[in-house]
């Protein structure tokens, strides 16, 4: 049972990793390989710091939650078996989309690169379709009236 749960785990982690990482580390070399406008301010660093650390807080308390309670994880090949409603989750429906939004504002502040704030907000409906077309349709159909229920008490975003 550990070694799934270890299993679950990195696989998370390296999925987030390609999303929170690998591709705005991308795009930094693509901003300053084509000279694209930086914006550096210190304190705008200081705050694009504590925005990536929250971000990555809140990411990994959620992959525990789905571990330990959801018996799987938030993605197509690891889906969760049970419906998780505690920690973060019984505030917001999405707080890893937070999370991931958090990140990727407080990257762009932290090293000021244009594209980075293109990722961040193409992110915001791209995140929010997938929300609502893919995964809320797939958790009414696995969860049924338990997952109705959830919705109707806790709000998608804020």
């Amino acid at each position: 049972m550990e070694a799934m749960k270890i299993r679950l785990i990195l696989r998370g982690y390296t999925i987030i990793s390609f999303i929170m990482i690998i591709f705005p580390f991308f795009l930094i070399l693509i901003n300053d390989y084509f000279s694209l406008p930086v914006y550096q301010n210190y304190i705008c660093q200081i705050i694009g710091l504590l925005l990536v650390l929250t971000g990555i807080s809140a990411i990994l308390y959620c992959l525990t939650l789905f571990v330990r309670i959801g018996k799987g994880i938030p993605v197509p090949t690891e889906q969760p078996k049970q419906l998780v409603t505690q920690g973060l989750y019984k505030f917001i429906r999405n707080p890893m989309y937070l999370a991931a939004f958090s990140i990727l504002l407080g990257e762009f502040l932290l090293f000021g690169r244009l594209l980075l704030f293109f990722y961040f907000l193409i992110s915001i409906p791209a995140f929010h379709f997938n929300v609502i077309y893919r995964e809320e349709p797939e958790l009414k159909r696995r969860f049924g009236k338990k997952y109705i229920q959830y919705t109707e008490k806790v709000p998608r975003w804020l």
